[in-house]
């Protein structure tokens, strides 16, 4: 059962609606008062109050409501007779209303956009071609809005100039959502350069980047303004084969490694301007400073400990905890504590080697 219905609509569009009674709950449309359908209880005979004659529902249908809310509705002035009073009852819809409850989707979407619009949006923010036939923003936002909450995550595995996260971030700044984005993009051959590029850093997370902060040039306000927003950008490193490790061949560098156990264990982004290895310091997340002794050599990796010496080169206490990463440790709980360490092990027994 899908707890959202009410969600997956499109919004109403204003232009069907106008006051020319000038009511003081605003603008208005006539919808038909009869619906489909027999039923006893909803069919009755309705007078028109300005000329007298009397309507009963069509052939096979009946009033959408009973005799007695029919004589609120037209108290209230929610019922009109045609635009000059002489026709069948017709119930009023109010603007602010079906802004609220939305449009239901149809099948046929001829209004999102075609890739001559998507080339000239990325032309706009790079202020060239610089990738062919991309998706409008309008088609994804469409599918987003008909298909998301304010809060989902939306993967795209095939990301190409960046429209998924272009339409999200759009999106979000409409509606105050928070939906979150996943991109996925591999190198891909450019048939204008002819060349195989990194497409996913000079294009798809460039786009990102500069959607978010703002094209000072740029003539459309959304853009010359920026979206607002975040993302982290990452690279797919060489794998980290258990088989390879224990055996002691091709170990990882420290960089590497270190990329690994930091993502691994925080799941923060990591930034590998923060590493300094002589103190075997591999980066700062929100709760934790992480360390890490390690060199991609077998005989280091068998002496190698925790021990008290190494956790006092960690220096002072400074208001986070400690994630140790080593082969071993020679520290009972009671130190682990005083030096506010969280130890771990490195991954896949790193430090042992198959007899």
């Amino acid at each position: 059962m899908n707890d959202h219905k009410g969600d997956f609509r499109l919004p109403a569009g204003e232009e069907k609606f106008s006051n020319p009674d000038n009511d003081p709950r605003g603008k208005w449309t006539a919808d038909p008062f009869d619906a489909p359908n027999i039923r006893p209880h909803l069919t009755y005979a309705v007078v028109n109050p300005n000329t007298g004659e009397e309507f009963w529902p069509p052939e096979g249908r009946c009033w959408r409501t009973t005799e007695d809310e029919y004589k609120k509705l037209l108290v209230d002035n929610r019922i009109v007779f045609g635009r000059r009073g002489k026709t069948k009852p017709q119930l009023k819809r109010f603007w602010s209303e079906s802004k609220r409850k939305g449009l239901t989707p149809t099948t046929w979407w001829d209004d999102c956009g075609t890739t001559t619009e998507g080339t000239q949006e990325l032309e706009k923010i790079f202020g060239k071609k610089v990738f062919d036939n991309p998706k409008p923003t309008r088609l994804i936002k469409k599918i987003l809005t008909l298909s998301t909450t304010n809060n989902d995550i939306i993967l795209d595995s095939f990301a190409g100039s960046g429209t998924t996260a272009h339409a999200v971030l759009d999106l979000n700044k409409e509606d105050r959502g928070n939906r979150k984005f996943i991109l996925i993009q591999c190198d891909e051959f450019n048939k204008l350069t002819g060349k195989i590029e990194d497409i996913c850093n000079s294009i798809t997370a460039e786009r990102v980047r500069r959607v978010i902060k703002g094209i000072a040039k740029a003539k459309n306000e959304k853009l010359r303004e920026g979206l607002g927003g975040t993302f982290s950008y990452f690279e797919l490193g060489d794998p980290i084969e258990m088989e390879s490790i224990l055996e002691g061949d091709k170990l990882p560098s420290f960089l590497e490694l270190a990329r690994y156990v930091f993502y691994t264990a925080t799941g923060e982004e990591f930034d590998p301007k923060e590493v300094d290895e002589k103190r075997n310091f591999i980066g700062d997340s929100k709760e934790y400073e992480v360390y890490l002794f390690y060199k991609p050599d077998i005989e280091y990796l068998k002496a190698t400990a925790l021990t008290l010496e190494r956790a006092k080169t960690l220096g002072p206490y400074k208001g986070k905890k400690r994630l140790v990463f080593a082969p071993s440790k020679y520290l009972d709980a009671d130190y682990l504590l005083e030096y506010r360490i969280d130890y771990c092990q490195l991954p896949f027994e790193i430090y042992k080697l198959k007899e």
